[in-house]
């Protein structure tokens, strides 16, 4: 899988080599103070390898790297839900400070949306963003995602409460108001 998105970056597959350049890029209080506590911090080679063999053998299909120029600077992926919510996909992503503000996770995030729709048979994505992550929901909204409501002190990290934005964007054959 490969989705190209100009200027030197792509959307691909993952690959065992990615490891070293994802802890490299990974290993960020910035970053990982946005992130579940399932992506740690600090972010090692290690825990790369482990997570990329984990996506090679159950969600190829659904989680990609964000890479510049071959190398792997980032990630973006889905997570479809399941019964009765089995139309609907969890969206979450990172990418290297360095490449902040160059709007490349705003064209990734659209396109892996957009694959998630066409392809997958997702009708509905969704996203939570931690509230001082105002980056990130500026890029979800770049998108289309509407704020959709506000779980107050309902995430707990660093030894902090904090509001948990919620964020989601329907297929747009569906995007009507009743």
């Amino acid at each position: 899988m490969r989705f190209d998105l100009g200027n030197g970056y792509c959307i691909r597959s993952f690959l065992y080599g990615d490891a070293a350049s994802l802890a490299r890029h990974g290993n960020n209080w910035e970053i990982a103070k946005n992130l579940r506590d399932s992506f740690p911090h600090p972010y090692t080679v290690e825990h790369a390898r482990v997570w990329i063999q984990h996506i090679k053998e159950h969600e190829a299909d659904t989680r990609f790297v964000i890479d510049f120029e071959g190398e792997a600077i980032g990630e973006i992926g889905f997570v479809s839900q399941l019964d009765v919510h089995r139309h609907v996909a969890e969206i979450g992503y990172w990418v290297s400070q360095v490449h902040w503000g160059k709007g490349i996770m705003t064209k990734a995030l659209s396109r892996v949306c957009q694959y998630a729709m066409d392809d997958q048979g997702v009708v509905r994505i969704y996203a939570d963003v931690v509230d001082h992550n105002q980056g990130s929901a500026r890029i979800l909204e770049k998108v289309g995602f509407q704020r959709e409501a506000v779980f107050r002190k309902h995430i707990y990290k660093g030894e902090e409460f904090y509001d948990q934005l919620v964020f989601g964007l329907l297929r747009p054959d569906l995007n009507t108001d009743c």
